[in-house]
């Protein structure tokens, strides 16, 4: 059943791979280096919020091996070629086969943060998503004021197709930005 999703990915200067039982030292470095980012996007990124571990790192690549293996979903690390370092994650963390939706959430490492490398990986698994499951509608959601994460879906070729309020307390409320590639774009379907 694991087919259908690659295992690893090369890009120019990554290779994108499964999470592995292993891993999880690796994945906890980088959280920590970057969790005070992470934390800035509670909606995107709930785990973040959490009190983290070398333990919950470790479960969360066991986890996400099981679900790539499963088909369930499309999980990638980002390995940074020249120095073998961990740099982030990638994949697509909800995938809904009956209604052909697949939605990609990522996140960069900080000391790999400001190198196009978030830009990378979007393009190398978008391309690697169109080519597994032609006609799969590809959408990602970011928080307006993520400009970085804006400016990744922008130039990896994906288009705002609506925004959103959503609630975060009491009377106050986000805007949401819907992006989308794929058949959202040809057949007007919204995000």
């Amino acid at each position: 059943m694991s087919d259908v999703f690659s295992q690893l990915i090369e890009t120019p200067r990554m290779w994108l791979r499964c999470p592995l039982p292993g891993d999880g030292e690796a994945v906890y470095a980088g959280v920590l280096e970057t969790l005070v980012q992470l934390r800035q996007w509670p909606e995107s990124l709930p785990w973040a919020q959490n009190e983290q571990s070398p333990r919950l790192s470790e479960d969360y690549c066991q986890t996400c091996y099981a679900a790539w293996v499963m088909r369930v979903t499309w999980p990638m690390l980002m390995i940074d070629k020249a120095s073998d370092q961990f740099a982030g994650t990638v994949g697509f963390h909800h995938i809904d086969w009956t209604n052909q939706r697949w939605e990609l959430g990522y996140w960069c490492r900080l000391a790999f943060q400001g190198q196009g490398r978030m830009t990378e990986a979007v393009k190398a698994l978008t391309d690697a998503a169109t080519k597994a499951c032609p006609g799969m509608q590809l959408t990602s959601r970011v928080d307006e004021r993520n400009k970085p994460s804006i400016k990744v879906l922008e130039r990896a070729g994906y288009s705002m197709v609506k925004e959103e309020k959503q609630g975060v307390s009491g009377d106050q409320h986000r805007l949401v930005r819907h992006y989308a590639w794929g058949r959202a774009l040809h057949t007007g379907q919204s995000a």
